[in-house]
């Protein structure tokens, strides 16, 4: 048979063994949790999927909106005529974007001067490719949509003389007025089609200048945040806190595992 003291001391080596346990067990949770927050931070630092698939949208032209009792999602414009780009203008778009927006730039190590040099290269190249291609990148309006906008146009000409006539006092004529406007077209139907055409184009290619400058801003802002690889040391900097914190548990800050035992 076992003493009294012998039976405490058998309890107290099996409530440190439970304790020992517990701490394990705590320091294995602390450092699991530390381990999925740092790698949730780093995913969300260098994640640039969102910040592409906003650029996309917008491109098209799409419309961030309230679809279902507040939740918002992205709505493709229904009105082709007030597109600007073409489906392949937008993907030339894209696909020169994620050539300079990803992690590996964001990871780099780049010097003012470098970023400099880059930003140089980029807007000449980008500005030379639009201008020898912008026939395939902004919209053109189509044949249907030219003759609709060339048929207002005549219909506006066909109330200004009706107007005129009115104003002289006189009684007009519409069908009179009506063949009188178009035998002013008759001869150059198809030049004032191509001409709307040519305006509808001139429109387009005004907004080169405002989405040149947007996409010059958004590759800046990547080259800058890889200057002096500043992208490098932050993840660095929240892995070497990690650490420090995944080291200590809570029990280990109260005064250590067998504070228990001076009580």
């Amino acid at each position: 048979m076992t003493t009294p003291e012998e039976n405490e001391e058998l309890l107290q080596q099996a409530a440190i063994a439970g304790q020992a346990g517990q701490i394990a067990q705590s320091a294995a949770a602390a450092q699991y949790y530390t381990e999925e927050k740092e790698k949730s931070i780093a995913e969300a630092q260098l994640e640039v999927e969102v910040t592409l698939e906003k650029l996309y949208h917008l491109l098209k032209q799409d419309v961030f909106r309230d679809v279902d009792k507040g939740r918002m999602d992205w709505v493709a414009i229904t009105d082709d005529k007030k597109r600007v780009l073409t489906d392949e203008g937008v993907d030339r778009i894209m696909q020169t974007m994620s050539f300079y927006i990803n992690k590996e730039n964001l990871l780099s190590n780049f010097s003012e001067t470098q970023i400099n040099n880059i930003m140089l290269t980029f807007r000449l190249a980008l500005n030379a490719n639009f201008f020898m291609r912008y026939n395939t990148i902004f919209r053109q309006p189509s044949f249907e949509e030219c003759k609709a906008i060339l048929e207002n146009r005549l219909k506006e000409q066909k109330e200004i003389k009706k107007y005129a006539i009115e104003m002289l006092g006189e009684k007009p004529d519409e069908e009179k007025i009506k063949q009188e406007v178009f035998k002013e077209v008759e001869n150059r139907i198809e030049k004032e089609i191509q001409k709307i055409k040519e305006e509808k184009r001139k429109e387009n290619l005004r907004e080169w200048e405002l989405l040149f400058e947007q996409l010059s801003q958004m590759i800046l802002a990547t080259l800058n945040r890889a200057w002096k690889g500043e992208e490098r040391g932050s993840l660095r900097r929240h892995t070497n806190i990690s650490e420090v914190l995944g080291r200590t548990s809570p029990i280990q800050k109260e005064g250590g595992m067998f504070k228990w035992i001076k009580r």
